[in-house]
């Protein structure tokens, strides 16, 4: 065979295995510029096809067409973001179908998807990343979304998983993944200034300025400050909850795409206010308590560095390091964290239908507490180390049709010892307008250190008055530790379909059943806590998008949830988290200048909480007179002046104005 010939047959090769890797998604492919392109044009001029063409990398932690993807995946874009009005992360979350947002005060929210999400208190079970960093308290399992009051305006996308990522992501990507990617700065060049206010955030002001480095490299550098008056109870009183926060932080991306691509960013925040009104019982004291209003002592800070290459191509590498420094000092427990991470992946594709993603990371925490009234560690002072390994490969069965993808995560935990989390996927495109997906998942939860080695106080109490007798001292009585606790494990099964009815409709179902084994929870307050719980969630997801106009968008979702939660551990998570949940939402370009926005978000009744059903109306307008100069106004809770969602703290209705310039 001549030389020619052989590259005109190797050329065939490589295009056929493209194509079937675009198909199966689960290879970086080089469609980025055609994705750029689009997001460069406005709304009014892109087809729902090309809307729904959007690269995801959290199923299987390299790029792939989110229409294919084998999981029940939602990405909320930059334009989502900016079209949504909310100004945090967590209140994002409430146009992600499926997912159940709470706010419990000024600066909590309870966020989460398909149930046991922590008693209506946390967010447990869900894992949440930032450009790969892992952002979760150890010492609860749960999502700190106070340290994630990130600025929306730096963020590229957000990919939501409902349902485990075993796999790529580890321990404790149990119901789901919440994966935050930030803009190159080679997309925020130029100068920007963004100023809001209004009756829930008085003041919001970010600044940001951006520029070339050289060679392909790019910087920027921000700051933002926000101040949140509080709130109050659905009683009428204050709930004394006020907060105001600073963070900055900066970013730079150097070298080329088509050599290794550095990234290095940082941050760091401080919250000046973050005022919380408790009830605490007294140390020493029989069976009293105090009622008082501190300021929490909140600040923290990050460094990480990532370098890649092969971006787009079939064979490439990525490495990234972290270091995150955070300190929470309230009148409850004063907690100091220092955390390191290392992280090491690689792809490549290996005979004609094969694709092979593998890593391995070694993640470290170190902890030291200053024990309170209501919190006791024993030790004060605690670190631990998992360090993680993943292989998945994907098998074309049939090329451009049928699709296998297996692999497993295993890891090692100071807590737990090892562990070993396989994920089996399989879907089938018989068109280029379906996808039907199923997949059978083992994630796991290692216990926190407040269940290995923490104490939640009651109340103090005397064991010589109780018994009718002379004192003998108080001491604490409550919710003790057990460090032979098991790590929570989940078997998953999912069935999906995505269909695609002309250029108009996009319909996006889903299918789950979860059987928890070794459910870790209180069985009393008196009583150490136990992992002999079991529990079953199970329940039916369907998402709609629709483009009846060129400029108008409506998309729609219900999703209906049932959890059995089975003894020695106390039910109550059956009944925090809602069985209905829906919202519609839309986005109307009336001009190229004058833009509507309109949201309606239903939420079933919490029996455990005993909160009524409520609807959430938000509605908004964009004004743009000229080429970098935006004005919004959005009014938020439309229906009612205030109602309660997730504790006795009642939302108001809010109206928020926003201002953005660009020089």
């Amino acid at each position: 065979m001549s030389s020619t010939s052989r590259r005109s047959r190797y050329r065939r090769i490589i295009a056929a295995k493209r194509a079937g890797i675009a198909a199966v998604g689960t290879v970086l492919l080089g469609v980025a510029d055609a994705s750029a392109q689009i997001g460069k044009r406005p709304l009014q001029e892109l087809t729902l096809e090309e809307l729904m063409q959007i690269d995801v990398t959290t199923v299987s932690g390299v790029e792939q067409d989110r229409f294919t993807s084998p999981a029940a995946i939602t990405v909320l874009t930059a334009e989502d973001l900016r079209r949504g009005g909310h100004r945090n992360l967590a209140e994002a979350l409430r146009m992600v179908p499926g997912m159940f947002v709470a706010r419990t005060a000024t600066s909590g929210w309870v966020a989460g998807a398909r149930g046991l999400t922590g008693n209506g208190l946390t967010t447990v079970r869900s894992l949440v990343l930032v450009d790969g960093r892992v952002a979760y308290d150890p010492l609860t399992n749960a999502a700190p979304w106070d340290f994630l009051d990130l600025n929306l305006d730096e963020i590229d996308r957000i990919e939501v998983i409902r349902g485990p990522g075993a796999t790529l992501w580890g321990v404790n990507a149990v119901n789901g993944v919440i994966n935050v990617i930030t803009k190159s700065a080679r997309d925020t060049r130029g100068a920007r200034l963004r100023v809001g206010g209004g009756t829930v955030d008085e003041v919001d002001a970010t600044a940001r300025y951006g520029g070339d480095l050289g060679r392909g490299g790019a910087y920027r550098v921000w700051g933002r400050y926000t101040d949140t008056p509080g709130f109050d109870l659905v009683t009428g009183a204050s709930a004394e909850d006020q907060w105001t926060r600073t963070r900055a932080g900066f970013r730079l991306d150097l070298g080329s795409p088509d050599a290794v691509d550095w990234m290095i960013q940082g941050e760091a925040f401080r919250y000046p206010t973050q005022r919380v009104a408790v009830r605490q019982p007294v140390p020493g004291a029989h069976i009293q308590f105090e009622q008082f209003v501190t300021d929490d002592d909140i600040d923290g800070g990050h460094l990480l560095v990532r370098a890649q290459r092969g971006v787009g191509e079939p064979r490439g590498w990525s490495a990234r390091a972290y270091y995150d420094q955070s300190n929470r000092d309230t009148s409850r427990i004063g907690v100091e964290r220092e955390t390191a991470d290392l992280d090491f992946r690689s792809w490549a594709t290996w005979g004609e239908r094969q694709q092979l993603v593998w890593g391995v990371e070694v993640y470290h925490t170190e902890d030291r507490i200053e024990n309170g009234p209501t919190f006791i560690f024993d030790p004060t002072s605690r670190s631990w180390t998992s360090v993680n390994g993943f292989v998945q490969n994907t098998t074309t069965l049939v090329r451009n049709r049928l699709f296998l993808l297996a692999g497993t995560k295993l890891t090692q935990h100071d807590y737990v010892g090892f562990e070993v989390q396989p994920s089996v996927r399989m879907w089938w495109t018989p068109s280029d307008r379906h996808t039907l997906w199923a997949g059978v998942s083992r994630p796991v939860r290692v216990p926190s250190r407040l269940e290995e080695e923490g104490f939640i106080v009651v109340a103090y109490a005397d064991l010589g008055l109780l018994a009718g007798g002379p004192p003998t001292g108080a001491v604490p009585f409550g919710v003790g530790p057990d460090d032979d606790l098991e790590p929570e494990q989940m078997v998953a099964y999912e069935v999906g379909h995505r269909i695609r009815l002309g250029a108009e409709w996009e319909l996006d179902t889903a299918l789950f059943y979860n059987d928890y084994s070794t459910l870790i929870g209180i069985v009393s307050p008196l009583v150490p806590w136990s992992d002999e719980g079991s529990a079953e969630t199970y329940g039916a997801e369907l998402a709609a998008s629709w483009r009846p106009l060129p400029r108008l968008r409506l998309d729609g979702s219900y999703s209906w949830l049932q959890v059995d939660v089975d003894g020695p551990v106390a039910p109550t998570e059956e009944t925090s988290v809602p069985e209905n949940l829906a919202q519609l939402r839309s986005s109307w370009d009336l001009s190229d200048a004058f833009e509507l926005h309109g949201a309606l978000y239903y939420t079933d009744r919490l029996r455990e909480q005993r909160i009524d059903a409520y609807e959430r109306l938000d509605v908004g307008v964009t004004w743009r007179p000229r080429v970098g100069l935006e004005l919004s106004l959005f009014g938020q809770n439309l229906l009612e002046s205030e109602h309660a969602e997730g504790s006795a703290v009642a939302i108001p209705r809010g109206v928020q104005a926003l201002l953005t310039v660009d020089l």
